[in-house]
């Protein structure tokens, strides 16, 4: 649906885009779970995981970003692809915060993709917070994280597979025998 329209990023600032390729695989990887699903994007940035979500199908996409220039760039990125406002909902906040309102605005997330800061320990704070949060649906939880970095599976989860791109891997989990 978006196919080859360029996103803007903010200018100077410390956000990663997730690499087209490392994207591309996590979007074939998820195959036709996409389609239909609730997709929240924890460090959203300026969308670019979420958008390609809404391009294969999603339903609603949960943007979760605390950064005013990356908020902005977002918003921006959404108008200029002329999403419709029903698709998404952007929560301005910190991911812990997010996660740890009563009731969780995620819970009806059934996909949960998690691209931290590399400079922090962000996995293991979304994971001890996924805990807490009382998700319904959830299929899968993928995080992106530094390929020398180990990732513990969040409560009532289990390691699926991971894929590596050099610096880079994608970690995911499903939910497992505490979780099912």
């Amino acid at each position: 649906m978006f196919k080859g329209r360029a996103l803007s990023y903010p200018a100077g600032s410390a956000i990663r885009p997730t690499a087209q390729r490392t994207r591309e695989s996590l979007f074939d990887s998820l195959g036709r779970r996409v389609s239909g699903a609730v997709f929240a994007d924890l460090y959203a940035g300026a969308g670019g995981v979420g958008i390609e979500a809404l391009s294969r199908g999603a339903r609603l996409v949960h943007f979760v970003e605390s950064g005013r220039d990356a908020i902005e760039c977002l918003q921006a990125n959404l108008a200029r692809l002329e999403v419709e406002p029903t698709r998404y909902r952007i929560h301005r906040a910190a991911v812990g915060v997010v996660l740890d309102a009563t009731p969780c605005p995620l819970a009806d997330a059934t996909i949960v993709f998690a691209d931290p800061p590399y400079h922090t320990d962000g996995a293991d704070d979304v994971f001890r917070r996924l805990r807490a949060a009382e998700f319904g649906q959830l299929e899968v939880v993928v995080v992106e994280h530094r390929t020398r970095v180990e990732v513990s599976p969040p409560a009532g989860m289990v390691f699926d597979r991971d894929r590596r791109f050099g610096d880079t891997t994608l970690s995911y989990f499903v939910p497992g025998p505490d979780g099912e």
